[in-house]
């Protein structure tokens, strides 16, 4: 009997009448004879809401404390899902993250996943239940009950499906697979089949919201298959597996953005290089994620940060300025990030020229430019970002092209 690995995002799960729905989608793999462990998030807008109460209660509320609000959404979720498969005569049990055997580091709020211990789960399956565990939670070492950061029900599932040895596991959400650009503001965005772990992982990396990186790297280390589905249509949607057949050849895989970024400059230090290398380490042991970029012309070292990952980086920053590794910070809001993504790009410097000529010839300022392997990325004003991104999936040749990535 075959394991499958089943996560409904929180659109998926936003009412009554849509559980009843995916407990239906639950149903339709349980009678084809697979075991079937499902994740869920947190119905709709739940924790967008709960962190709201939390800014009426307090300014600067703890972590701890957070994550204990937080990790409700998912536990309303289980049981309700539970319920409604119990009402359709199916046999199923509903676990938190921290009864569903989910180990996790002690950085609050953002946590990683370090062990599973799968064995309550497994012994549910062994008697013929569906098992609803709550997807983004875990428990530290001390007991702490722990969230995973936006997206996290992603991780939990694939981390699942790992440690199950799961056949597959399948992402159901509001999109009927992945896509060259987000089709809801790149209305010529191509679907795209089938794509290797890695340039999925270049696409996430960079911005598509589809699935979260750390999820991409689970299911890539134990080599479990992901398909991304529609929740409410019928459809194969992308399959994500196997290994990108390298050719040294350049391939723009699509167009990625995000929204709500800040850019804070440091300068006035001594060494830029030591300086970047150790901001890079601190930043990673708080599991922020930061584009860090040393511009040629200047004695500055620009950092893109997330929007919800500002306050942790000033923290992190001012007490470097304190201890006179460097003497100026700026920060500027109201930006954008647009990526073109693709493999062995900084080897072929055209790509970012012609992302600046696209952007200059559509009269859209674009305040910085930097490149990595996987991505050329422009900086522009978050009035922008949407029409940056929709030129520039025309300009680059991607507007409904079939685009079906090789794999081994």
């Amino acid at each position: 009997m075959s394991t499958i690995v089943q996560k409904f995002g929180g659109t998926s799960v936003g009412s009554t009448e849509r559980i009843k729905l995916m407990a239906r989608r639950v149903i339709q793999e349980r009678k084809k004879g697979h075991e079937i462990v499902v994740v869920v998030s947190a119905m709709g807008k739940t924790t967008d809401t709960l962190v709201q109460l939390a800014r009426e209660i307090s300014t600067e509320p703890s972590k701890r404390e957070m994550d204990m609000l937080l990790s409700t959404g998912e536990q309303v979720t289980i049981s309700l899902l539970t319920m409604a498969l119990q009402q359709e005569g199916i046999e199923a049990i509903s676990f938190t993250g921290r009864q569903a055997g989910i180990q996790t580091d002690s950085v609050l709020g953002n946590a990683h996943i370090v062990a599973i211990d799968t064995s309550v789960i497994r012994n549910e399956l062994d008697k013929g239940k569906v098992v609803v565990v709550a997807g983004f939670q875990g428990v530290t070492s001390d007991g702490d009950i722990s969230t995973l950061g936006r997206g996290g029900s992603d991780i939990t599932a694939t981390a699942l499906a790992a440690g199950l040895k799961a056949d597959r596991c399948d992402i159901y959400t509001d999109v009927n697979g992945v896509y060259t650009s987000d089709p809801r503001f790149v209305p010529r965005a191509s679907k795209i089949t089938t794509l290797s772990y890695e340039d999925m992982l270049n696409l996430a990396a960079m911005g598509a919201g589809v699935l979260h990186p750390r999820a991409i790297k689970h299911a890539k280390e134990h080599q479990v298959p992901i398909f991304i589905k529609s929740s409410f249509e019928e459809g194969k949607g992308t399959l994500i597996n196997g290994l990108t057949k390298e050719n040294g050849s350049t391939s723009v895989t699509g167009i990625t953005f995000e929204e709500n970024i800040h850019r804070v400059e440091i300068s006035g230090y001594v060494d830029g290089e030591s300086l970047q290398a150790a901001l890079l380490l601190e930043l990673a042991s708080h599991h922020i994620q930061a584009d860090i970029y040393k511009q040629h012309c200047d004695d500055v070292l620009t950092l893109l940060i997330k929007e919800q990952d500002l306050h942790d980086v000033l923290s992190i920053l001012n007490e470097k300025k304190v201890n006179g590794a460097f003497s100026h910070i700026e920060q500027k809001s109201g930006l954008s990030k647009v990526s073109v993504i693709g493999r062995n790009i900084k080897s072929h410097p055209g790509i970012k020229v012609e992302l600046c000529k696209i952007l200059l010839k559509n009269k859209i300022r674009v305040t910085m430019v930097g490149e990595s392997s996987i991505s050329v990325t422009a900086v522009v004003q978050k009035s922008q970002v949407h029409n940056a991104a929709k030129q520039l999936h025309t300009g680059f040749g991607l507007d409904y092209v079939v685009m079906q990535q090789v794999v081994l």
